[in-house]
């Protein structure tokens, strides 16, 4: 499911560029395919604590 949303998000928004990609430690976003196709999509991850997707972004 959040390889769709994924997808839907990149051809929504025509593959955009320089974009940071916060999520928290859950185990579908630390996925090998899902990190995969955010590196394949030129999106930089940044993980957070577990459950908690906001601490890092400040920081970025």
């Amino acid at each position: 499911m959040v390889l769709d949303a994924l997808e839907q998000a990149l051809h929504d928004r025509g593959m955009p560029k320089n974009v940071i990609h916060h999520s928290d430690r859950g185990v579908q976003y630390l996925s090998i395919r899902y990190t995969n196709r955010l590196e394949a999509a030129n999106l930089r991850a940044s993980v957070g604590t577990t459950g908690d997707s906001y601490d890092n972004a400040l920081a970025d």
